[in-house]
């Protein structure tokens, strides 16, 4: 079951929830009840989530003295996390509504929750109806939360390495400090850390991760007041409001544990190294021909950079040449070439796809001296097949099995190139190298981009979040892709693929 299936399982399951809550609202309401219903589970609500944290989390709050005991004021918070309208509802001495993207309209229960909290749903892009209504609650005296980054890095098409350098958070958007002119009321920043570590979006709403909260620490920093009275009376142009609206980037994000996060980062972002003489060392998956790799060496020889694309042992004559062959022996050839190209060059990039980038992650850890950065493409981390655990077991009763599909362009599958069977024992070598590598990854330091798809039929996507989490480079980027198969480099997005290779390699060579 894939990610999207399973988001579509945890919808289904919650209609029966959806429809009991819409029952006892519509309840509460003919028997005038709303009202009270709502102030007093809010009440409850905020005492139960304060203590789970502080007990689970070890809660922190700062800076209550920051907050204003009445009228209107717009917390204006950084986002990591879902975790984060509950940490900040439960931290706040003042009861808090939220603004919500419609879209959660739709969402079964979260769509009551929303609505019973008061919280104002508002449509992107531009809705002079949903600002008006925040207004409105403003000037009503009612403490309201805003996230200027409108989303969680990570989440939806908005990857973590789009945060601005200097901030460590994505650009703002000018609402927050629109909002709070018109109304007439305080900012009050909010720095917010842990929660993307406790509960990041690769396992809520995107379920690429099956985990339950951690019990990671988690605080709360309430920032002194930001009042733009001097423009009360004058309506500021675009560049004073984002001038106005990256300061309040700037000074949340000064209230930020930023080590705390999902990936601990370091602000302002560090860009990694740049070296004159960049060389590219390409290798092959499993099973797989050169075929797969080679498209991208026609990028390469246009932008000058030398490479070598070895043949790993096993591989490029017929699948029976793969008995007996194993991790050791396609480490020991990829390392042969790396050695070769480095008396060329002064750095090199390995880019290994699936198997192959099981490799260039090793490589990586034992010739940090030589590797300019890493690109894994697919890297077969963890299995989709329930039978790769069991292949130990297979290979002593099977000498050969079946290669799964790898592409998701039916023209492609039928001109593949690659093994049409393999040995069970050099699969059983790989599996072992998966853990074994799954393992050290800590010990990989250098910058490494990972590109997965999400469509993969052989690797679990989850193995990208692996790789991405746990190894301990401090310029690591994970890109995603939706429809191509496995063989990202021959598949249905190549193209891009190939783009997003030649972006890291270029970004590590000195113009």
């Amino acid at each position: 079951m894939d990610y999207r299936d399973r988001e579509a399982l945890v919808n289904r399951l919650l209609v029966p929830a959806d429809s009991a809550i819409d029952t006892c609202i519509r309840a509460a309401k003919a028997l005038g009840l709303y009202g009270l219903a709502q102030d007093m589970t809010f009440r409850a609500l905020a005492r139960i989530l304060r203590a789970n944290f502080t007990v689970n989390n070890d809660l922190q709050i700062e800076g209550l003295d920051n907050v204003p005991s009445g009228g209107g004021l717009l917390f204006a918070s950084n986002h990591q996390s879902w975790l984060d309208a509950q940490v900040l509802g439960a931290a706040s001495p003042r009861r808090v509504h939220f603004v919500a993207k419609s879209e959660f309209k739709a969402w079964p229960v979260l769509r009551h929750l929303v609505d019973f909290s008061d919280s104002i749903f508002i449509t992107r892009g531009g809705d002079r109806e949903g600002m008006d209504l925040i207004v409105e609650a403003l000037r009503g005296g009612k403490a309201v939360a805003i996230y200027p980054e409108g989303t969680i890095p990570g989440e939806e098409d908005i990857p973590r390495r789009a945060v601005d350098p200097a901030t460590g958070l994505l650009r703002g958007h000018t609402g927050a400090v629109r909002l709070a002119i018109r109304a007439r009321i305080p900012v009050i920043p909010v720095g917010v850390s842990g929660t993307g570590r406790a509960f990041p979006p690769e396992v809520y709403p995107r379920l690429e991760i099956l985990r339950l909260p951690r019990t990671t620490s988690i605080s709360v920093r309430f920032g002194e007041p930001i009042l733009y009275d001097e423009w009360y009376e004058r309506e500021p142009d675009h560049a004073a409001l984002r001038r106005l609206t990256d300061e309040l980037m700037a000074r949340i994000s000064r209230l930020v544990e930023h080590r705390a996060n999902y990936v601990p980062l370091e602000v302002p972002v560090p860009k990694p190294p740049k070296h004159r003489d960049i060389g590219v060392l390409l290798l092959h998956g499993f099973t797989s021909s050169l075929d797969t790799v080679r498209g991208l060496v026609p990028f390469l020889e246009k932008e000058g950079l030398r490479w070598r694309m070895p043949v790993l042992r096993g591989h490029g004559t017929t699948y029976r040449d793969m008995r007996g062959v194993g991790h050791r022996e396609w480490f020991a050839d990829a390392e042969r070439a790396l050695i070769d190209l480095w008396n060329e060059v002064e750095r090199i990039v390995v880019v290994g796809l699936s198997m192959g980038g099981l490799v260039a992650l090793e490589l990586g850890m034992k010739h940090p001296d030589k590797i300019a950065g890493v690109v894994t493409v697919a890297a077969c981390l963890k299995f989709r097949s329930p039978l790769a655990r069991a292949t130990p077991v297979i290979a002593r009763l099977v000498r050969y099995w079946p290669s799964p599909e790898s592409f998701n362009d039916p023209e492609l599958a039928r001109r593949s190139t690659n093994y049409p069977r393999f040995a069970t024992d050099a699969f059983a070598s790989l599996h072992a190298y998966a853990r074994e590598i799954a393992r050290r990854l800590p010990e990989l330091h250098v910058p490494i981009r990972i590109i997965q798809t999400k469509a993969d039929q052989i690797v679990d996507p989850e193995s990208a979040n692996i790789i991405y989490e746990k190894v301990s480079s401090s310029t690591r980027e994970i890109v995603w892709f939706r429809r191509s198969g496995h063989d990202m480099m021959m598949d249905m997005e190549a193209d891009r693929v190939f783009e997003e290779i030649m972006a890291f390699v270029l970004a590590l060579r000195t113009p």
